[in-house]
């Protein structure tokens, strides 16, 4: 989902997602089973570990999450008629033993303010092995991030 303040934020140019120079992106896991309720009213990573909702730290798992530098960036750019954008690079975890049932991206370089909140459709579970997110093709029908 959108949070709906990201809607609000894009046309204030809080967040830049030009490659090279834009802003640092993180995406944090959630637990198995969230106490908190996720989707477009989540506003900022504080939200998830505000409810202690984050998968905890150790076992191939850092607190705050996979980090995209600025150069993994995909910069904006049409589709047709349908702006795409995301990044280069699958977010993984390595020797990694924990369950998870979704995601928030942030921007942290904006005061953690979320840009995505997504379910994996049920927990997923790895067990000291690595566990990678396979970003969509980015492209008008697939990219994670697009605005039509």
């Amino acid at each position: 989902a959108f949070p709906n303040s990201f809607k609000a934020e894009l046309p204030q140019a809080l967040h830049n997602f030009t490659q090279t120079t834009g802003n640092v992106f993180k995406i944090a896991l959630g637990i198995a089973t969230p106490a908190g309720t996720y989707g477009a009213g989540t506003t900022n990573y504080s939200d998830l570990t505000g409810n202690s909702d984050e998968v905890p730290n150790g076992s191939g798992y850092t607190t705050g999450g996979f980090a995209w530098t600025a150069a993994q960036n995909i910069t904006p750019a049409l589709d047709s008629t349908t702006a795409v954008w995301q990044w280069t690079v699958n977010p993984s975890w390595t020797t990694a033993s924990f369950s998870t049932s979704g995601c928030i991206i942030y921007n942290s370089s904006a005061s953690n303010r979320a840009v995505y909140v997504g379910s994996f459709g049920g927990t997923q579970t790895v067990t000291g092995g690595t566990l990678t997110l396979v970003l969509p093709t980015n492209n008008a029908a697939n990219a994670l991030l697009r605005l039509a």
